[in-house]
């Protein structure tokens, strides 16, 4: 839920603003989440009138792009990285994983990683992954055409070894239906 995959290499421009525009939403969500999670743990502290002023430990980095999409958080003055272990269980309710690992980054305990639990893990494309050269679907030709089986009648040919197909492949293959000229048939007679 959390996570967005990083960009593919050569990503267009509508991709890349599309990537921008989901990273900035999904930041904006989350501490959106921190903030409510904060107040209903009293790991916020409400400062009074005139005009109450909501101070929550501040989200300083967000990663996104790796599994555990993480955080890091700088506490306020007294806070200590256990008041936040404590509460894993109500900041993984909040967030909507399974669990959170809370981690202290340094000496002072003034700042802690929250990593964020998701139960799954970013699948790439069949093509990115596959490892070798990719054979693009080639245009059927007329000969090429599946042909039917009738009892009694011998296979003039046997029946090619099935072939590996990526995603990206089967996609051009059903794309190159639309493409492909119609057979030759019978002549319509003339009007």
């Amino acid at each position: 839920m959390w996570i967005i995959p990083p960009l593919l290499p050569g990503a267009s421009r509508a991709d890349r603003e599309w990537h921008r525009r989901e990273v900035a939403a999904t930041e904006r969500e989350l501490k959106d989440v921190w903030t409510n999670v904060c107040l209903v743990t009293h790991l916020a502290q409400v400062i009074p009138a005139p005009g109450a002023i909501l101070q929550t430990p501040v989200i300083r980095s967000i990663t996104l792009d790796s599994v555990p999409a993480r955080f890091t958080v700088k506490l306020r003055a007294g806070q200590l990285p256990i008041d936040f272990a404590k509460r894993s269980e109500r900041l993984a309710a909040a967030f909507k994983v399974p669990d959170v690992e809370v981690a202290t980054l340094t000496e002072d305990n003034q700042w802690i990683s929250i990593r964020l639990m998701e139960p799954y893990w970013i699948e790439w494309p069949d093509e990115y992954v596959l490892e070798g050269p990719r054979e693009e679907p080639r245009p059927v030709a007329a000969g090429d055409h599946p042909t039917i089986q009738l009892e009694g009648v011998a296979d003039p040919a046997p029946a090619p070894a099935p072939e590996r197909v990526t995603a990206f492949g089967s996609v051009l293959r059903f794309l190159g239906d639309f493409w492909r000229l119609p057979e030759p048939g019978p002549a319509a007679p003339p009007a």
